[in-house]
């Protein structure tokens, strides 16, 4: 799919810049004036990496570089609606890495994954998908050994826009941010909640309905979509009817809200923008994790700072402004692991990513990821200024 409305722009970077495998180092510590003390860091050992079905070979590739260089063997274990492209990753480096440094595992159901979570022997598992999931993992990990477990979790991510922001602007990054082009929605870090200030809500609301309505819904292979299907039929069904739900408790549908009339078969959900939402819907606080935008309002600073930390997620946050005081206001109270300050969705090479509250523990795309799968040794030499023969 392309896009031909907005620029192309990575949602996430798959490699690190080369300095960050620079950080992989340990540090002198001046502890003491006759003693020598250093650190050094070490891998655990095997790493267990499982991935959900939405990048699925951005995933695949992009988080296996810090445990790998960080001297770790791999275990990737990719989404069981999307393995292929984790097992062609795994054919490509088979002649470039030695026998069991990474290593592809695919199946059906919880057993695979819940079998390296399991898994005495995996000391450090980095999982990235619904919250349930992670803390079944932490509890499966934790009765076995003591484990370094991270969670990239879900988020219901709030974007919040001010009268003195520019509105054209916010609309589209609005849109944008909901990545209907680069995954129809399907990405935990989409700011699937607009928190419109109540002065300027209805001309985001109409240039937001108008950019969405505008998109164009068909099959993935064809160069002129630029919004495919979601990931199955059963997961087709849970949006909608989480859209339906929505209508029940008072919403309005202002855009989409069904299955496009034009396709048959397939497994697609229109861009859909809910308003009239309250935080107290279902709707605004479970993730959805599709095509659905839901419009909330407020009047007031302190109304709009309430709403954007009410749920229990925190993965990523944005506020358009251009008052810089407030601007950093809401990048310091966000309950968020990642911020963004007139802008949404874009990734940045070293900037870390990750969430806070129920989105999860960890930092990737970062220095901090690489350090992360490594453990630090403590390593004291008594009397090294006098005690040893040159």
């Amino acid at each position: 799919m392309h896009d031909r409305k907005y620029p192309s722009t990575p949602e996430v970077v798959l490699l690190h810049p080369p300095e960050v495998g620079e950080q992989l180092r340990g540090e002198v510590v001046p502890a003491s004036a006759e003693h020598l003390h250093y650190t050094v860091r070490e891998p655990y050992g095997v790493v267990g990496r499982i991935l959900p079905y939405n990048h699925p070979i951005m995933f695949a590739a992009g988080k296996i570089a810090a445990p790998l260089v960080a001297g770790n063997t791999v275990i990737v274990k990719p989404a069981h609606q999307t393995p292929l492209s984790a097992l062609r990753m795994g054919e490509l480096f088979a002649d470039l890495l030695p026998p069991g440094v990474l290593n592809v595992v695919t199946g059906a159901g919880p057993e695979p994954g819940a079998a390296i979570a399991a898994h005495p022997g995996i000391r450090r598992i980095a999982f990235i998908g619904g919250e349930r999931t992670g803390r079944a993992i932490q509890e499966s990990a934790a009765r076995v050994a003591v484990k370094h477990v991270t969670l990239e979790l879900g988020g219901k991510n709030a974007m919040v826009v001010f009268p003195d922001a520019d509105l054209e602007a916010a609309a589209a990054s609005a849109v944008k941010g909901m990545n209907l082009t680069a995954s129809t929605g399907q990405s935990c870090g989409s700011t699937s909640r607009l928190l419109l200030h109540s002065d300027v809500a209805d001309v985001v609301i109409d240039r937001v309905r108008a950019l969405m309505e505008g998109l164009v819904v068909g099959h993935p292979l064809d160069p002129g979509t630029d919004v495919g299907p979601l990931v199955s039929g059963e997961h087709a069904a849970r949006v909608l009817a989480h859209v339906e739900a929505a209508r029940r408790e008072g919403a309005v549908v202002a855009a989409g809200g069904g299955r496009p009339a034009h396709l048959e078969r397939g497994y697609f959900v229109e861009p859909t923008l809910l308003t009239g939402v309250r935080q107290d819907m279902s709707v605004a606080n479970h993730e959805i994790f599709g095509p659905v935008l839901s419009v909330l309002t407020f009047t007031r600073e302190e109304e709009a700072l309430c709403l954007a930390n009410a749920v229990e997620y925190g993965l990523t946050a944005a506020v358009w402004t251009r008052d810089l005081a407030r601007a950093h206001r809401f990048a310091a109270a966000f309950e968020a692991g990642f911020v963004w300050v007139n802008g949404s969705s874009q990734h940045f090479p070293g900037v870390p990513y990750g969430g806070v509250k129920a989105s999860g523990v960890g930092r990737e795309e970062s220095a901090e990821e690489l350090l992360g799968f490594t453990q630090t040794k403590a390593v004291t030499v008594f009397g090294a200024r006098t005690g040893f023969q040159r």
